[in-house]
C-alpha cells in the first residue's frame, strides 16, 4: 500500500511546481498590477482621498448611488439622463462592504484594483498585438506611473471602470480573432456589455469593428460569424434591460440614457452652457458645461483672435424651460444652429473638437484645483509629444492587412474617438479612457520604426563599404 502522506506529499509539490512554472511565465503581469497597486491605493488612501473631492460630476454619482440605498426602482426621470453603470457600480461597492452611503474606503480600493489591473490587462494585450518583445513590458511600465489614469482613479468617475472594460474587451476580442474560442467571445461581449452601460461610446468601436470584419475577415479566418454572435449576446441582453429601465424611469422609449442630443448641442453650437429652467412642480434648474468649452472660452479672453476661439453661434449660455435632457427641445437647438452657421463653420467646429482631445484644454477635476493642475499639465504635454503623433501614424495600421491585425483591432478604439469627438465633442478627460491603447500604438511605432532604421542604417553601411579586391593566388 503507498503511503497517503507521501501522496499528498506528491500532489503538493506538484502544485508547487505548477504555480511557480506559472508565476515566472506571468513575471512581468505579476510585477506590473503589484506596483501599480502600491502607486493607486498610496494616491487614493494618502496623497488624494476620495472623500476630499466630492462635488460637481463627482457628488452626482455619488448621489444616484445613494439614492439605491433608500429605494432600487423609484422611477426618477433625472436617473434616466446619464447612464447607470457608475453609480450602481459605486452602490454596489458600499452595499457589498457595509451597507451604508458615503463609504468611500471600499470604493478607494477598488478603483486602485481596476487602475492596476487595467496596468495589467493592457501589458497582456500589447503581447498579443505588438511584433516586439520591448513593447509590452514598456506599455506596462509607463502606465504604472501614468498620471492622469492614477488621477482620474482618486474621484468618483466612469474614467476607470469603463478604461477597464474596454481594454478587458479588446483583450479578449483580440484573443478571439486569433485563437477563435468560443470563451473569448463571451468574455469580450460581456466586458463590452458592461462597459455600455457606463458609457455608450463603446458602440461606436463595435460599429466599427462589425464593418472592419466585413472587409478583413479573409484575414481573420478564425474570427467567425458565430463567436462575433456569441459576443454580442450580452450586449443586447443588457441593452434590451437599458432601454426597460430608460421607459421605467421616464415613460420614454430610448436605449440607455438621455444626455446624447444635449451633448451634440455643445459640437453643433459651441456654447459654454446649457441652463433648464423648470416646467412643473417636478423639476428643477438643472445646469451644464463642459470644461473643454469653458476652457477655450477663458483661452480666448486671454488672447483675444487668437484660434480657436470658443465663437458660438448663438448665446454662449442657451437657457430654455423644460426637462434638461427633452430630445425636441435639444433637437431643434442642434438644427437652427447648423442652419445659422452653415456647413463650413460645422466642420470647423468638428476640426476643433478633434483637436481638443490633445490640445487647448486642461483634464478635469485636476483643471480645477490650482495645486493639481500643473501636474496634470505637465502630462498633458508630454502625452502630446511622446504618443500622440506616432499614435495617429498607427491609425493606418487597418490597411496593413494580415501583418497587423491585432494592432488594427485596437487602432479601431482610436478611429471611433476621433469619430465621436467630430459628431459630438472631445476633450482630454473625453480622451483619457483610450490612453491604453494609444500607449500600445506609439509604443508599438516607435520600436518598430527604430528597428527598421537600424536596419536601413546596416544596410547602407554595408553598401558604402569600400570593396576589398581578393588576394591573387600563388
Amino acid at each position: 500500500m503507498t503511503d497517503p502522506r507521501s501522496d499528498a506529499g506528491s500532489i503538493a509539490r506538484r502544485v508547487l511546481v505548477a504555480v511557480g512554472r506559472w508565476a515566472f511565465e506571468h513575471r512581468w503581469f505579476l510585477v506590473l498590477v503589484v506596483a501599480a497597486l502600491v502607486v493607486r491605493l498610496h494616491w487614493n488612501f494618502v496623497v488624494h482621498p476620495l472623500e476630499d473631492y466630492v462635488y460637481s460630476d463627482m457628488r452626482g454619482y455619488m448621489r444616484r448611488a445613494n439614492d439605491l440605498f433608500n429605494g432600487w426602482w423609484e422611477p426618477r426621470e433625472y436617473d434616466a439622463f446619464y447612464p447607470y453603470g457608475t453609480h450602481v457600480f459605486l452602490y454596489a461597492i458600499q452595499a457589498v462592504a457595509g451597507d451604508e452611503p458615503n463609504n468611500y474606503a471600499p470604493i478607494a480600493f477598488v478603483y486602485a484594483l481596476l487602475g492596476s489591473l487595467l496596468v495589467g490587462i493592457a501589458y497582456l494585450l500589447a503581447r498579443r498585438v505588438s511584433h516586439s518583445t520591448l513593447v509590452p513590458p514598456l506599455v506596462g511600465l509607463v502606465l504604472v506611473f501614468y498620471y492622469p489614469l492614477i488621477s482620474l482613479g482618486g474621484y468618483t468617475l466612469s474614467e476607470i471602470p469603463f478604461s477597464f472594460c474596454l481594454v478587458s474587451s479588446t483583450f479578449f476580442l483580440v484573443r478571439m480573432a486569433q485563437d477563435g474560442r468560443s470563451r473569448d467571445a463571451w468574455a469580450a461581449g460581456t466586458f463590452a456589455a458592461l462597459g455600455f452601460v457606463i458609457r455608450p461610446q463603446i458602440l461606436a468601436s463595435i460599429g466599427l469593428l462589425g464593418l472592419f470584419w466585413l472587409v478583413a475577415r479573409r484575414w481573420l479566418p478564425r474570427l467567425r460569424l458565430t463567436l462575433m454572435l456569441q459576443a454580442l449576446v450580452p450586449l443586447l441582453l443588457i441593452a434590451g434591460f437599458s432601454a426597460y429601465r430608460l421607459h421605467h424611469h421616464t415613460g420614454r422609449m430610448g436605449l440607455i440614457s438621455e444626455n446624447g442630443k444635449f451633448n451634440q448641442v455643445f459640437g453643433r453650437c459651441h456654447n459654454n452652457k446649457i441652463k433648464a429652467l423648470p416646467d412643473t412642480p417636478s423639476r428643477r434648474i438643472t445646469s451644464f458645461g463642459p470644461p473643454p468649452l469653458i476652457q477655450l472660452e477663458k483661452r480666448e479672453a486671454k488672447m483675444p483672435g487668437a484660434w480657436p476661439g470658443l465663437d458660438p453661434t448663438r448665446e454662449r449660455e442657451i437657457v430654455y424651460r423644460g426637462y434638461i435632457g427633452d430630445s425636441e427641445i435639444l433637437g431643434e437647438i442642434i438644427d437652427g444652429c447648423v442652419e445659422q452657421s452653415g456647413w463650413a463653420k460645422q466642420v470647423e467646429y468638428s476640426l476643433v473638437n478633434a483637436m481638443l482631445l490633445w490640445r487647448y484644454n486642461i483634464m478635469w477635476p485636476d483643471s480645477g484645483k490650482s495645486f493639481w493642475r500643473e501636474h496634470v499639465k505637465t502630462w498633458g504635454m508630454i502625452h502630446t509629444t511622446a504618443f500622440a503623433v506616432p499614435a495617429l501614424l498607427a491609425l493606418f495600421a487597418v490597411f496593413l492587412r494580415r501583418r497587423a491585425a491585432g494592432l488594427s483591432i485596437v487602432a479601431l478604439h482610436l478611429w471611433a474617438l476621433l469619430i465621436i469627438a467630430v459628431m459630438i465633442l472631445g476633450g482630454i478627460r473625453f480622451r483619457s479612457p483610450y490612453d491604453p491603447f494609444i500607449v500600445i500604438m506609439a509604443l508599438e511605432v516607435y520600436v518598430v520604426g527604430s528597428a527598421w532604421l537600424v536596419g536601413l542604417a546596416v544596410r547602407f553601411m554595408r553598401k558604402a563599404r569600400p570593396h576589398q579586391p581578393k588576394a591573387a593566388s600563388s
